[in-house]
C-alpha cells in the first residue's frame, strides 16, 4: 500500500489536474448522454401514445361507418319485408308465398345483428338511445305482423292492418334516418 501511495504522491500536480479534468469531462458526457436518452424516451413515448390514439380513432371511425351501412341494410330489409307483407294484407298473395320470399332471400342481404350490436356496444355508446328508439318501433312492427298472422290463420282479411303497418314502417324509416345521422356525427367526431 505504501508503494502505491508513494507513486501517487510522486505524480506532478499537472497530472492530477489533467486526471480531474478527464474525470469531470467523463461525468459531464455521461450526464449529457443520460439527459439525451431520457428526452428521447419521453419523446418516443409521446409519439407512440399519439399513434395509438390515431389508430384507435381510425378504428372507431371505420366501425361506425360499418354500423351506418348495417343500419342501411336493416332499413332496406325492413322495407322489403313491408312491401311483401303488404301484398298479403291486400290479398294479392298468400302467406306461404310471403314466407317463400323470405326463405329465398340471399344470405348476403340479411343483417348481421350480432355484429351491429357488437359495434354499438363497443364504439357506439353515444348512438345507443337512437338505436333503442328504433328497436321499439321494430318491436311494434313485429307485433302488427304477429297480429296479422294470427288473423290470417283465422281467415280474417288483412286490410285492417295496412294503415297501422304503413304508419309504423314510416316511423321506422324516420327512426333509422335519425340513427344514421347520429352514427354519421359520431364517426365525424371520432
Amino acid at each position: 500500500m505504501e508503494k502505491i501511495w508513494s507513486i501517487l504522491s510522486a505524480a506532478p500536480s499537472g497530472a492530477w489536474v489533467g486526471l480531474l479534468g478527464v474525470i469531470f469531462g467523463s461525468l459531464l458526457t455521461t450526464l449529457g448522454v443520460w439527459l439525451t436518452n431520457s428526452s428521447n424516451r419521453k419523446q418516443l413515448k409521446l409519439q407512440l401514445e399519439h399513434e395509438k390514439r390515431l389508430q384507435s380513432q381510425q378504428l372507431a371511425k371505420e366501425r361506425l361507418e360499418e354500423l351506418y351501412i348495417l343500419v342501411c341494410h336493416w332499413q332496406h330489409g325492413m322495407f322489403s319485408n313491408f312491401m311483401n307483407l303488404t301484398l298479403v294484407m291486400k290479398g294479392h298473395t298468400d302467406y306461404n308465398q310471403y314466407l317463400d320470399t323470405i326463405i329465398n332471400e340471399k344470405p348476403s342481404n340479411r343483417v348481421d345483428f350480432s355484429r351491429l350490436e357488437m359495434i354499438l356496444g363497443v364504439y357506439g355508446e353515444q348512438v345507443q338511445p337512437a338505436y333503442d328508439a328504433t328497436l321499439k318501433i321494430r318491436d311494434y312492427i313485429n307485433s302488427i305482423e304477429s297480429d296479422h298472422k294470427s288473423a290470417y290463420r283465422h281467415g280474417k282479411p288483412g286490410e285492417a292492418f295496412l294503415k297501422p303497418f304503413s304508419d309504423a314502417q314510416i316511423e321506422f324509416g324516420t327512426a333509422c334516418d335519425v340513427l344514421k345521422d347520429k352514427i354519421a356525427l359520431a364517426a365525424r367526431e371520432a
